[in-house]
């Protein structure tokens, strides 16, 4: 089973909060989005601050701004380069948003697009990025597990597959294929100009709808030639760290499963169908 370390650098979140979130995470990942996106079993555990998180984790760091990420050697992947979800607490706040939205929607897509090169193909050819929870982004899309506020995401059929069915995110607020709620955003690829972003009205007027250094969206931009490893240093560690792995290649197994290769839309995603 995959484990991912959740680790609180934040000065502006307890511990004691972040571990409450934390049943709320393997409830959604393992009950909700693994049925309908088949991304397998995962299990969360909080690593205090200056714990080394045990080898071979995925890792969610509650952080307070891109600046303290940087600071903390905090980068595109964990030390060993693998998957990392950054969770932006002072600039989630400031935006009087949910910590535990933000939280599970970094987590949600990391689970189903965990190395950032996944894009799915609408009927006109062009690509949309596999990003699960933009496009139904806002915290009044959410839903609670035991008290916990979550984030929506959704399902194969917000691709507009060949045999794309009714439900369209997982809480049923989308009505068709590529639809951006007035809360969301999502990607789609220009051959001229790159990855442009299509913003709901009401997200326009959102901190979160633009992307910060180190985001999913800015590291997807900035292709994975330009990535770099985290180089935290762990107290328990005695004040140094190994040298991080290279990142590896999707041919060299980058230390996990294979990355799904971009897909069709008519090819319905690669999943499981999402639950009616």
């Amino acid at each position: 089973m995959l484990q991912i370390a959740v680790i609180n650098e934040s000065t502006a979140i307890s511990d004691d909060a972040v571990n409450n979130m934390i049943a709320a995470f393997g409830s959604q990942w393992n009950d909700d989005l693994d049925p309908v996106w088949g991304v397998g079993e995962a299990e969360f555990t909080f690593v205090p601050k200056g714990t080394q998180p045990a080898a071979g984790t995925w890792w969610v760091v509650f952080l307070d701004d891109s600046d303290q990420a940087n600071a903390l050697a905090y980068h595109d992947l964990t030390n060993e380069g693998l998957p990392i979800s950054k969770v932006f607490v002072k600039t989630i706040l400031a935006d009087k948003g949910s910590v535990s939205v933000g939280a599970t929607h970094e987590i949600c897509e990391m689970a189903v697009d965990p190395w950032l090169n996944s894009a799915y193909q609408d009927p006109q050819g062009v690509f949309w990025a596999g990003e699960v929870c933009d496009p139904v982004e806002d915290d009044q899309y959410g839903y609670e597990i035991n008290g916990v506020l979550v984030t929506d995401f959704v399902t194969p059929n917000w691709f507009g597959h060949q045999f794309a069915g009714d439900v369209i995110d997982f809480k049923m607020h989308a009505e068709t294929p590529f639809e951006v709620l007035t809360g969301g955003y999502a990607q789609k690829w220009d051959p001229q100009k790159g990855w442009q972003q299509v913003t709901g009205q009401q997200a326009a007027r959102s901190k979160r709808a633009y992307a910060q250094p180190g985001s999913r969206r800015e590291r997807r931009a900035r292709e994975w030639k330009n990535w770099q490893s985290s180089e935290h240093k762990f107290a328990d560690e005695g004040g140094g760290t190994a040298p991080p792995r290279k990142m590896k290649t999707a041919d060299e197994g980058g230390g996990t499963a294979p990355p799904r290769k971009m897909k069709t839309a008519d090819e319905g995603g690669g999943t499981a169908p999402p639950k009616q």
